[in-house]
C-alpha cells in the first residue's frame, strides 16, 4: 500500500541520514522531478481533450450559422484575411483590427523590402522584437545584438545609435552604461535624428549622466527633436509653452505643438489594421498603492476563468474573451483567429454582441476572408436583436455603399438608434454627419453636442474633434485652453508613452533607479502623473540616493529633497493636491526648500484646502490653534476641524480628537492666566 511505500522510503532516508549525516540532495530533487512528471502526465491529456473538445465545438457552431445564412458556406468563412475588391470596408473610426505578431521575430529579414540596406533591415527586426515582446529580456538582448551589428554595418545609422543609447540607459539586453548611452545620443544628435535630441534635452533638463544641467540647451534639444517630428518632444515643447517653463508662455503656441502627436494618434486610431485606440495605464504611486499587484494578479485571474467559462460553451464569456484577442488586453497577445472562433460560438448561440462582433470582422477582413454581404447579413441579424453595435454597423455600409446601397438618411438613422444606446462610434458618427452637413442640414451645435457624449467615453477622433472645434469656436465661443487640455489628453495617450508603463514595471521590480530616469523623462513632456511618481520615488530614496545621484556621482540628501519638490510644484500647477500637501509640508519642515518657513506652508494648505483636502484643513486648523504660521484663533481652528467631516466623514476619530483637544486648549486659555497655576500645581 502506499501507506507502507511512503513508510519504507522514510526508513531508508532515516538509515541514509544515520549514514550519511544529512539525505543526499539527489533524492529530493528525483522526487520533484517525479512530481513534475506525475503532474504533467495527468494535465497534458486533459489540456489536448479540453483543445479537441474547444476546436469541435467551434466547428458546430461554425457550421450552425453558416445553415442560417450569416456565414459563407465551405472554407471561405475563416479563410485568411484578403484585403481585395470587396474588403474596402472600415467600421470603426478608431480601427477594429490588429496585427498578429511575426511567427519569426527573430528573423531579421522578416516582412522587411529586401533592397533595404542590411543595417537598416536589423535596425526594424531590433524595433520589432521590442515592439511585439517589450517585457521579454530575451527578445531585449537579441534586440541590442542586432542594433551593435547594425552599427557594424552602417556606424552613422543615427536612428540604431539612439536605440542602443536607450538600452544602456535602461539596462535592457545591455549593462547599464550611462556615459556610453549619453556619448551615443550626442553621436546620434550630431547626425539630425530627433530622438536623440530628446534624450539629451532630458539629460540638460535634469543633469543625467554628468551632463551640465542647462535649462536653455534643454529647451534647445527638444525644439529640434520637435521639429524633427519627435511626439515626446513636442510634447515637451508644449508643455513649457503651457506653462511658461523657459519659453514664452503662450497656449496658441502649446496647441500648435500639442496638435502634431494629436494628429499622430489619429492617424493611428483611423487604420483598422492597426488595433484599437493605443491606451497608456498611468498608475499613480501612493502608500496606499505601495507593495503589491494584486489587481494585475486578480485581473488574471479573472480572464482564466471567463477563458474556461468560453471553453465550456458560456456565450456571453465567448464573446468577452473574443473581445480580448481581438485587441490584445488583460495579458492575452493579440489573435483575430482565436477571437473570430469564441465569437463564432457566441453567436451560434443566440448572442447577438458576437454576431456584430463578426460582422465587424468581415467588413475589415480581420482575421478572416473580408465579406461586405456577409458583414451586412450579421449586422441586420443582430440589429434585429436590438444590439447598438449592430446598428452602427449598418449604418456604416448604408453610409459608404459597402455590401448596400449608400443611402445617407438610413445610415443616420442607424446612427441616431445606436447612439441612443450609448454607442460612442455612433455617437461620433452622428456629429460628423451634422458637421459636414451629410444626409442633414450642417449644425454645429448639433455636432458638438454629439461628439461631447461621444468624447465622455474615451473617443479619440471625437476628442480631436472637439479641440478643433473649440479651437476655431465652432458651435460655441472660441477656448483655447479648453482646446489644449484635449489636444494634451491625446498626446498622452499615444504608444510613445509606453515609458510610463515601463517605469511602473521597474518599480514593481525594485529597480527604482531605471524606474525614476523613465519618471523623469514622462515628466518632461507634461504627464502629471510621471510628475507625482518621480517626487514619490525621490521620497523614498533615501537608502540608495547618496550611492547613485543623478548626476553620475555622489549626491548630497539636500539635492533628493530639491529633486523631489520640484517634481511635487510640476505637478502642483498641474491640479494635483497631494503634491500641494508635500510642498505645504516641505516648507513647514524646511525639506528641501532651504529654511523652515511656516507662512508659506499655510498659503500652500490654503490653496489645498480650497480643492476640498480634507488633510489640508485640519493642518490649517492646528495652526491656527496654535498660532503656528497663522493667528492664533481657536474659533477659526474649530471651524477648519469642522470642515474636515464635510469634506471627508471618515475622518471622524481624529477630528473628534482634535475637537476634545480644543477644547481642553481654550479651557486652559481662559482658567490659567500668566503667572497663575492651576490648582495642584507646584
Amino acid at each position: 500500500s502506499s501507506f507502507i511505500f511512503r513508510r519504507g522510503a522514510t526508513e531508508m532516508t532515516r538509515a541514509v541520514r544515520v549514514r550519511l549525516g544529512r539525505a543526499p540532495r539527489g533524492c529530493a530533487r528525483l522526487r520533484a522531478v517525479l512530481l513534475v512528471i506525475v503532474v504533467l502526465a495527468g494535465a497534458v491529456p486533459r489540456t489536448l481533450a479540453m483543445r479537441g473538445a474547444f476546436a469541435s465545438a467551434f466547428r458546430s457552431a461554425e457550421r450552425t450559422l453558416q445553415e442560417k445564412g450569416l456565414l459563407p458556406p465551405g472554407d471561405d468563412a475563416s479563410a485568411p484575411a484578403s484585403r481585395g475588391a470587396d474588403s474596402d470596408a472600415s467600421t470603426t473610426s478608431e480601427g477594429g483590427g490588429v496585427v498578429e505578431a511575426d511567427a519569426d521575430a527573430d528573423d531579421p529579414g522578416t516582412d522587411d523590402d529586401p533592397s533595404l540596406p542590411p543595417a537598416e533591415r536589423l535596425f526594424r527586426a531590433a524595433t520589432r522584437l521590442l515592439d511585439d515582446r517589450p517585457d521579454s529580456a530575451r527578445a531585449q538582448r537579441r534586440a541590442a545584438t542586432f542594433l551593435r551589428e547594425a552599427l557594424e554595418l552602417d556606424p552613422n545609422h543615427r536612428a540604431a545609435l539612439t536605440a542602443l543609447g536607450r538600452a544602456h540607459q535602461a539596462g535592457e539586453g545591455v549593462d547599464v552604461d550611462d556615459a556610453l548611452a549619453l556619448d551615443l545620443f550626442r553621436r546620434a544628435a550630431s547626425l539630425g535624428d530627433p530622438g536623440a535630441h530628446e534624450e539629451l534635452g532630458f539629460a540638460h533638463s535634469t543633469g543625467w549622466a554628468g551632463a551640465a544641467e542647462d535649462p536653455a540647451r534643454a529647451v534647445l534639444h527638444q525644439y529640434f527633436a520637435a521639429m524633427g517630428g519627435d511626439p515626446r518632444g513636442q510634447m515637451a515643447m508644449g508643455y513649457r509653452h503651457l506653462h511658461g517653463l523657459g519659453t514664452p508662455k503662450s497656449c496658441a503656441t502649446a496647441a500648435l505643438y500639442y496638435e502634431a502627436p494629436a494628429s499622430k494618434l489619429i492617424d493611428v486610431v483611423r487604420d483598422p489594421l492597426a488595433g484599437p485606440t493605443p491606451t497608456v495605464e498611468k498608475t499613480r504611486l501612493t502608500p496606499d498603492t505601495e507593495g503589491g499587484d494584486g489587481g494585475a494578479v486578480r485581473e488574471r485571474d479573472v480572464v482564466q476563468y471567463y477563458q474556461y467559462s468560453a471553453d465550456m460553451g458560456n456565450a456571453d464569456a465567448a464573446t468577452a474573451i473574443g473581445r480580448i484577442f481581438a485587441v490584445g488586453a488583460k495579458g492575452l497577445r493579440r489573435d483575430r483567429k482565436r477571437a473570430y472562433r469564441y465569437f463564432a460560438q457566441a453567436a451560434a448561440q443566440g448572442d447577438a454582441d458576437a454576431m456584430s462582433q463578426l460582422g465587424h470582422l468581415f467588413a475589415n477582413g480581420l482575421g478572416v476572408r473580408a465579406n461586405n454581404a456577409t458583414a451586412v447579413n450579421l449586422f441586420k441579424t443582430a440589429a434585429e436583436k436590438g444590439s447598438a453595435n449592430a446598428q452602427f454597423g449598418l449604418g456604416y455600409m448604408h453610409l459608404a455603399g459597402y455590401g448596400v446601397e449608400r443611402d445617407e438618411k438610413k445610415a443616420l438613422n442607424y446612427f441616431t438608434k445606436a447612439a441612443e444606446q450609448g454607442s460612442a462610434e455612433a455617437q461620433f458618427h452622428v456629429g460628423a454627419m451634422h458637421a459636414k452637413g451629410v444626409g442633414v442640414k450642417r449644425d454645429y451645435t448639433k455636432a458638438f453636442y454629439n461628439f461631447n457624449l461621444a468624447a465622455h467615453q474615451g473617443h479619440a477622433v471625437a476628442l480631436y474633434n472637439l479641440a478643433m472645434m473649440q479651437l476655431a469656436g465652432l458651435g460655441l465661443p472660441a477656448s483655447c485652453k479648453n482646446a489644449v487640455v484635449l489636444l494634451k489628453g491625446l498626446a498622452e495617450r499615444g504608444p510613445w508613452n509606453r515609458r510610463l508603463e515601463a517605469a511602473h514595471g521597474a518599480y514593481r521590480a525594485r529597480s527604482y533607479q531605471r524606474a525614476l530616469v523613465k519618471y523623469m523623462k514622462a515628466a518632461e513632456t507634461g504627464v502629471e502623473v510621471a510628475q507625482s511618481n518621480a517626487a514619490y520615488v525621490l521620497e523614498g530614496a533615501k537608502d540608495w540616493w547618496e550611492d547613485w545621484g543623478i548626476k553620475g556621482k555622489d549626491a548630497d540628501d539636500g539635492d533628493r529633497e530639491r529633486r523631489a519638490i520640484h517634481y511635487h510644484r510640476l505637478a502642483a500647477d498641474q491640479g494635483n493636491v497631494r503634491s500641494l500637501l508635500r510642498i505645504g509640508d516641505a516648507y513647514y519642515y524646511g525639506n528641501g526648500v532651504g529654511e523652515v518657513d511656516r507662512n508659506k506652508s499655510a498659503a500652500v494648505y490654503l490653496q489645498a484646502s480650497q480643492k476640498r483636502s480634507a488633510q489640508a484643513m485640519f493642518n490649517l486648523g492646528t495652526m491656527h490653534e496654535h498660532g503656528l504660521g497663522l493667528p492664533k484663533d481657536l474659533h477659526l481652528a474649530k471651524r477648519y476641524y469642522d470642515m474636515v467631516l464635510s469634506a471627508d466623514p471618515k475622518a471622524w476619530v481624529p477630528v473628534k480628537l482634535a475637537l476634545w483637544k480644543l477644547r481642553a486648549h481654550r479651557w486652559i486659555d481662559e482658567n490659567w492666566t500668566e503667572g497663575a497655576n492651576l490648582p495642584g500645581w507646584a
